[in-house]
């Protein structure tokens, strides 16, 4: 398999998309390096992955956190390919009440996370020779929506970021692409619409239905392989046709979450 003995560093693989990253790149032959900040969660997806797979525990909007995390990984296997910055936290506040911690830990998590993450990463792939690199986006950074004051500009740093890292680190053979899904189905998907508003939410959405988390490591898998070797710089949207639709969706979701 074009993926076999690589070692790859999925963030936040304890549940939702982060864990079937985790899952599938172990099914396609990476030593996998679990990461998260629940030990009991991450125990679990480190055994579902398979004997080979490896736990981190941290905090990676610090620096260190996610420089040692790095250096875990070199240490345990010999070498780093795969960075997927997917750790991430989704808080809804109306704007005019937005909080400034919430503002903070979403930037702290999700923003400053990759960075730190992606240059600890990348400083170990300059001195291999090469490497990929995937940021978890979301449509969200495209779109004026509600309560997402935080959300919706640190992912659209995020894909910033994935642009200026694609530039600076392509003479050293790496990659850096990013994915954005739409709504991805997860357990938390109840707790932050609501029954009525999950279901009005999915009606936005032209393929009429939410993303499955293995739909996006599937897109992830394709980023890693030897077919897009020359893809670099891009954001790739993962969403049923709703950017496509763009205006249109998003005057639906409006009224399905204003009130």
């Amino acid at each position: 398999m074009p993926l076999s003995g690589l070692t790859a560093v999925v963030t936040g693989s304890t549940r939702g998309i982060g864990r079937e990253l985790a899952l599938q790149f172990a099914r396609a032959g990476c030593r996998v390096v679990v990461h998260g900040k629940d030990a009991a969660r991450a125990a679990e997806v480190r055994a579902a992955c398979g004997d080979a797979a490896l736990l981190f525990l941290g905090d990676i909007a610090r620096q260190q956190v996610a420089v040692d995390l790095m250096a875990f990984a070199v240490e345990q296997t010999g070498r780093l390919d795969i960075l997927v910055s997917n750790a991430g936290v989704v808080k809804m506040e109306p704007f005019l009440e937005f909080r400034r911690e919430t503002w903070q830990e979403l930037l702290d998590v999700h923003l400053s996370g990759a960075f730190y993450c992606g240059q600890a990463a990348a400083r170990q792939m300059v001195r291999q020779g090469g490497g990929r690199i995937i940021h978890i986006s979301t449509i969200a950074a495209g779109f004026g929506q509600f309560g997402f004051a935080a959300y919706a500009p640190v992912k659209a740093g995020v894909e910033a970021l994935t642009r200026v890292m694609a530039v600076e680190l392509a003479a050293h053979g790496i990659s850096v692409n990013c994915i954005a899904p739409g709504p991805v189905w997860n357990d938390m998907m109840e707790h932050l619409y609501g029954p009525e508003r999950l279901a009005e939410r999915q009606r936005t959405i032209p393929m009429g239905r939410m993303a499955l988390a293995s739909e996006v490591a599937a897109a992830a898998l394709y980023l890693c392989s030897p077919e897009a070797g020359y893809m670099t710089g891009q954001v790739l949207h993962l969403d049923g046709g709703a950017s496509a639709a763009g205006p249109f969706t998003m005057e639906v979701f409006k009224r399905s979450t204003a009130g």
